[in-house]
This record gives C-alpha cells, sequence and structure tokens, in this order.
C-alpha cells in the first residue's frame, strides 16, 4: 500500500512537471527570439518567435505578426500576419487587438469589415491601446446608430467574458 503511495506521488509529480516545460519552453524560446531580435539576428528571431507563437505564447504570436506584417526576414503574408495577430488578440493583447480592427478596416489580410474593426477597437482601447480610441471615432462616422449600439452590446459581453480579474 505504501509503495502504491509513493508511485502515484512520483507519477502524479511526473505530470505537472510534463505540463509545466511546454510553457517554460515557449518562454524561453520567446526570451531567446526576443534577444535574437534585439540583436538584429532576424532569422533566428523568427525560428524563437515561430516555435513559441505555436506554444501559445501570446507576445511571440505579435512578434511574428509583425515580422509576417512587415516581411521581416520573408516576403510580406497579410493572412499570415492576420491569423497571428488574431491569435494574440482572443488571449486579449490590447495591440494586436487594435491590428486586427486596422486590418479588418482596410481589408488586409481579410475582408473589409467595418463593423468588425470597431468591434476590435473597441476591444484595443479597453485593454489600454489608447490609439484605438481615434479609430473608434473615425469609423463611427460610417456606421448606422444600430451597428454601433449593437457592436458596443456584443464587445462589453465580450469583455465581461474574458476579463480577468488580477
Amino acid at each position: 500500500m505504501i509503495l502504491n503511495k509513493k508511485i502515484l506521488k512520483i507519477i502524479t509529480a511526473a505530470f505537472v512537471i510534463a505540463l509545466a516545460v511546454p510553457g517554460q519552453l515557449a518562454f524561453a524560446n520567446f526570451e531567446d527570439a526576443k534577444q535574437a531580435l534585439d540583436d538584429r539576428r532576424y532569422e533566428e528571431a523568427f525560428t524563437g518567435f515561430t516555435e513559441a507563437a505555436e506554444d501559445g505564447h501570446m507576445m511571440a504570436q505579435y512578434y511574428l505578426a509583425v515580422m509576417y506584417a512587415t516581411g521581416r526576414t520573408m516576403t510580406r503574408d497579410d493572412i499570415t500576419a492576420y491569423k497571428w495577430f488574431m491569435k494574440a488578440a482572443l488571449q486579449g493583447h490590447p495591440i494586436s487587438q487594435g491590428n486586427i480592427g486596422t486590418m479588418k478596416l482596410n481589408g488586409r489580410g481579410t475582408e473589409f469589415d467595418i463593423t468588425g474593426s470597431y468591434f476590435w477597437f473597441i476591444l484595443a482601447e479597453d485593454g489600454g491601446f489608447e490609439k484605438a480610441r481615434k479609430f473608434m471615432w473615425r469609423v463611427t462616422n460610417y456606421m448606422e446608430r444600430d451597428d454601433i449600439n449593437s457592436i458596443q452590446a456584443k464587445a462589453e459581453e465580450w469583455i465581461k467574458e474574458n476579463r480577468t480579474s488580477d
């Protein structure tokens, strides 16, 4: 019986460690990639950001999206940039949310969608990205009042459901 408890503790500890390792690896890949970016070793940064982004690291997803959006180390790819900005935006990254709003507004990497852009600008502004307020105001000049109210309600609901208590 004691042996079974020891085995159970070992298995539990191994399971907890196994769950923690991918997150640690993503963080290490991100830190290495960020240093490579700072040192202008762009291909190395791209590789590190890709690995960390695929592991779900929000900031790596943002930096990878920027690399695709600007064509740093590869041909500019707005569709892939949009994909990575969206992944970071869904995790609550306000600058990525603002970039999604801008991409929707310009039809860059996705279809033109003025109401969708307004939604993402609301989220970005709520998250602290102050530049989003200027875009929100501009976009509403081209929207119907009912659409504005509807999108505001949807954004408020999304914020309420996704806000983390600090």
